[in-house]
């Protein structure tokens, strides 16, 4: 999986990035709201990623920030939403805002992003409110002095390969309370997973 791509902005449209790195000139799609926040044309960028495969199709997806991939990766989860819908979802409402509105089961307010019915808001709301339900009791009370990376970070890298938040949760705080939770992202993340399995 391409997980990040960095290099200078070749080109830049409202829905999509054109970043050069090396010989290459990566095309991937970005929300509006990310467009508004990018650096000139011939700046440097670093884009978070998420890497599309079909049958005979595959396209990249950008983010300036892991909180809004991670909603991207909920809402393609959801069925009847692909990541067309889910790049356009986000491009009409801002993280927070539509995380609000999931948490308050705003069927209402959800309904009236462009994009998105009674019937779509009441599927996002049934399959994302777990997901994103409340900051873990864990990541209030954890050490982030050793570490230079956010639990974030951690969430969305071990919910990627299919663990549970309550799994993560716990592995976090059992390393925290041992005084373990230091060091890099890598290190880090093996040990959770030793955790874990």
């Amino acid at each position: 999986m391409i997980d990040s791509i960095s290099g200078k902005i070749f080109k830049k449209e409202p829905t999509m990035l054109f970043i050069q790195n090396g010989g290459v000139v990566f095309s991937i799609s970005i929300c509006l709201r990310d467009y508004e926040k990018l650096p000139k044309e011939g700046e440097s960028v670093f884009i978070f990623t998420y890497l599309n495969v079909k049958e005979n199709l595959m396209e990249l997806y950008g983010f300036l920030d892991l909180e809004r991939r991670s909603l991207f990766s909920n809402l393609i989860d959801v069925s009847g939403i692909g990541p067309r819908t889910a790049i356009n979802l986000l491009s009409n409402a801002s993280v927070s805002s539509f995380k609000e509105n999931i948490l308050s089961e705003d069927v209402k307010s959800l309904s009236l992003i462009p994009g998105i019915g009674p019937k779509t808001a009441k599927r996002i709301i049934l399959d994302i409110k777990e997901k994103i339900s409340s900051i873990p009791v864990s990541q209030n009370n954890i050490d982030n002095s050793k570490v230079d990376f956010s639990y974030d970070d951690i969430y969305t890298a071990l919910s990627s390969l299919g663990y549970k938040k309550s799994q993560i949760d716990k592995a976090v705080k059992k390393l925290n309370d041992e005084g373990s939770y230091e060091g890099d992202i890598e290190n880090v993340i093996k040990r959770i997973l030793a955790i874990i399995r």
